[in-house]
């Protein structure tokens, strides 16, 4: 990742990972560059595992399909939270 995908941060434990893309086709485009480099190593990606996630916050209200993910036992999701005026938002 850090050659070839340097502006896409990404964590891993084990055969875990999340890549932060910036846009749904940059998202599009690595997942493919994955799978590609996965093949080059005799390799396959989980196909139910794999997945896009729409990170909806109050910044980002378009629908999406998958919005939650889980990783290292724990489920993130859209949620709502209370701003500095103590609204929620």
């Amino acid at each position: 990742m850090s050659r070839h995908h340097p502006d896409i941060p990404f964590e891993h434990y084990a055969d875990d990972g999340v890549c932060h893309c910036s846009s749904l086709s940059q998202a599009q485009a690595l997942k493919e560059a994955l799978r590609s480099r996965f093949a080059q190593c005799g390799l396959e990606l989980h196909e139910q595992k794999t997945k896009i996630i729409y990170c909806k916050d109050d910044g980002r209200k378009a629908d999406a399909e998958d919005v939650s993910f889980d990783f290292l036992g724990y489920t993130f999701k859209p949620r709502d939270a209370k701003n500095r005026r103590g609204r929620c938002s």
